[in-house]
């Protein structure tokens, strides 16, 4: 059997871990290879190569970290870091990859973030394999669809641990 291909983009600014938890999960009931991707989105001009360099080699470093912590010596993790749009990288390297599956932290709740959108909704809509956005870890005893989305009309819903199954079978 194929070991399922897992790409799990992370914001390690202000991400929450939900995503790498849930993952960690999925890999004790089946084998998976997992991709753990963070996307550097300066808006800065002139480009500085440097600072560039540096964002890049300290992304590296924390996403080494959480993939000993999460997966451990035995389930080695790719770490991949991209420079530009978020939505964009995601997709791409989703598409290079041939993932089958991209595990995501939803935005947060909110009046604001309704009214745009965002990195979450722009990778729904054009991933080429199904997306699972988890709920914003946010108040306590909210619980919230996990959702799935193929890039076709059709979407479906799930809570909590059926994501799982659903997702890998």
């Amino acid at each position: 059997m194929r070991s399922k291909h897992i790409l799990v983009p992370l914001d390690l600014i202000r991400g929450p871990a939900s995503a790498l938890v849930f993952v960690q999960q999925m890999a004790v009931e089946t084998p998976v290879l997992v991709t753990l991707l963070h996307v550097i989105d300066l808006n800065i001009f002139p480009p500085q190569p440097a600072v560039n360099d540096q964002l890049c080699a300290e992304s590296q470093a924390a996403l080494r970290k959480l993939a000993k912590l999460f997966f451990g010596a035995e389930q080695a993790a790719r770490i991949i870091v991209r420079a530009g749009q978020p939505a964009g990288e995601i997709i791409a390297e989703a598409k290079a990859a041939e993932a089958d599956l991209i595990v995501m932290c939803g935005p947060r709740s909110g009046r604001l973030r309704l009214l745009r959108r965002g990195t979450t909704q722009r990778v729904l809509n054009s991933a080429s394999c199904p997306t699972l956005v988890l709920p914003h870890p946010g108040k306590p005893g909210t619980e919230e669809p996990v959702c799935v989305g193929w890039n076709v009309a059709e979407e479906a819903c799930f809570f909590g641990e059926n994501a799982a199954r659903a997702a890998v079978g």
